[in-house]
């Protein structure tokens, strides 16, 4: 049975801060990685702890030593297995990393695009209130030159 996860938490924290988001995802992407190659190497040693064990035990048990050969071959092979496991695994979450690594990457590079482009809205916005403003003095210039012209001959 399959449990529904609410990823509606993630999400929020993506829209709200991505930085943290992309940053805390890297952060638990390595440590899974560091975990999962603990796990491979306890797993290597007791494989080759019970290789030797199943050699010790061959002469206790009579149903170990009447099929020593089935018996290391299917200790073999679930060896075999447990690797293809593991080595799946670590593949899966390098990729996560590598996929983190990237967001974060993008992020900044999206950061970087807003900030050019409020700094040049408020180059373009000053520049507009410095015309707005000589276009104000010369208006205030003509308006202040008495009466009209209109009907000088």
């Amino acid at each position: 049975m399959t449990t529904l996860h609410n990823h509606t938490l993630y999400l929020d924290q993506l829209q709200d801060d991505p930085h943290s988001f992309w940053t805390a995802r890297i952060r638990a992407c390595r440590w899974m990685i560091f975990k999962t190659f603990c796990l491979g190497a306890l797993a290597a040693t007791l494989g080759v702890l019970g290789q030797g064990w199943l050699e010790q035990a061959a002469p206790i048990f009579p149903f170990i030593s009447q099929n020593y050969g089935i018996w290391q071959s299917a200790y073999l092979l679930s060896l075999l297995v447990a690797f293809l496991l593991w080595a799946f695994a670590m593949r899966q979450k390098i990729g996560l990393l590598d996929n983190s690594k990237r967001g974060l990457n993008t992020q900044r590079r999206i950061d970087q695009h807003n900030a050019r482009v409020e700094e040049r809205r408020r180059a373009n916005s000053a520049r507009r209130e410095e015309v707005r403003q000589d276009r104000e003095e010369h208006t205030i210039y003509f308006k202040a030159s008495g009466r009209s012209k209109k009907f000088d001959y």
